[in-house]
């Protein structure tokens, strides 16, 4: 090969080697770049979240249909406490009942088996 030949092989070597260089190096930019995108919409998406429930308890608050909600609610929860504690009171009442019924059978049986 000629000496003009060997330069112009040369040349081209070095300008792709710089040209992938330069591609690693881009690559590299690259991935870093979508590292912190992803962290960015991580966070505005959380703020998205969070904003809507601010919006959603504003709401809550200040129209008709969320101050009935919230006091229709309310007045479930307390007839469910209320109910529960009558059940609770019946069961126990019950309760009490069988154990009364229990001992008078056993006492009855106790006097006829006595007799």
């Amino acid at each position: 090969m000629s000496t003009v030949e060997w330069i112009l092989v040369v040349m081209l070597s070095v300008a792709l080697f710089i040209f992938l260089v330069a591609g690693i190096v881009l690559a590299i930019k690259l991935i870093h770049l979508a590292e912190d995108a992803k962290k960015v919409i991580e966070t505005s998406q959380s703020i998205a979240v969070k904003a809507d429930d601010i919006v959603d308890n504003v709401k809550g608050m200040t129209s008709v249909g969320g101050i009935v909600k919230t006091f229709a609610n309310r007045v479930i929860e307390k007839q469910e406490r209320k109910y529960a504690e009558e059940d609770a009171a019946e069961s126990a009442a019950q309760a009490v009942v069988n154990e009364v019924v229990a001992e008078a059978i056993s006492e009855e049986r106790t006097k006829k088996a006595k007799k």
